[in-house]
């Protein structure tokens, strides 16, 4: 491990210093962004619905439409909690925090095991295999979410396996076969299909290139990239 003692702090200029600082604050800054979506998934599932917990939604950014938001949340999709679990943990990160430590956007890679009871039937069990991409922001002190929900990939009943089964996106009312395909299965798998590369993680000119948090054009980047090289 390097070890930085304080005689070599002492060498560094004051603009060194400066540049060694903000680097700092960008490392923090990636280590709290992880938190904060680690945090957003344990509350994704079911059985933590209405348990107190702090607001990881920026729901003050002018982006945001907090009414639609917290009206959303208020909307159930199952009859009842009972046999119904969401358990999605976060892997294979890749966060660019701006220059400033004041925003971030991030990509994780999600693999989940659920079971889903809509009108209180026997509950079926799903493996689900998706992406989390997003923006976030320093709101009052802390990072809270902009924006970035899960992405779909595949998600089967457990037998029938992910090629010859995808399930829709669970929703009231639910949503018909073209819509999901336009909406939230827009990039799912197909076993017809090439599957676009889509989201793009973020790279490390992301600030430079889409300068507002709110743009979501940099998950598309490589959609361009793919049609150069046909």
């Amino acid at each position: 491990m390097l070890e930085v003692t304080r005689e070599d702090l002492d060498l560094l200029t004051e603009a060194e210093l400066a540049a060694l600082e903000r680097q700092t604050e960008r490392l923090l800054a990636a280590w709290q962004v992880q938190n904060l979506r680690g945090c957003a998934a344990v509350f994704w599932d079911d059985q933590r619905i209405g348990e107190p917990r702090r607001e990881l939604m920026a729901l003050k950014h002018p982006s945001v439409n907090a009414a639609a938001e917290l009206a959303f949340r208020a909307r159930p999709v199952v009859d009842s909690l009972e046999g119904n679990s969401l358990v999605h943990p976060l892997a294979s990160p890749v966060i660019v925090v701006d220059a400033e430590a004041k925003r971030a956007r991030s990509t994780f890679w999600s693999l989940g095991v659920e079971g889903l009871s809509k009108y209180r039937e026997t509950p079926m069990a799903i493996l689900s295999a998706g992406m989390v991409p997003g923006a976030n922001v320093v709101e009052d002190g802390q990072w809270r979410i902009l924006w970035g929900a899960w992405q779909r990939t595949t998600k089967n009943e457990y037998h029938a396996g992910w090629v010859d089964s995808m399930e829709p996106s669970n929703t009231r009312p639910p949503l018909t076969p073209e819509q999901d395909r336009a909406r939230l299965g827009r990039f799912a798998y197909r076993k017809d299909e090439v599957r676009k590369p889509v989201p793009a993680p973020p790279r490390e000119d992301t600030w430079a290139e889409f300068p507002e948090e709110a743009d979501h054009s940099f998950l598309y980047k490589d959609l361009s990239e793919v049609s150069k090289s046909e």
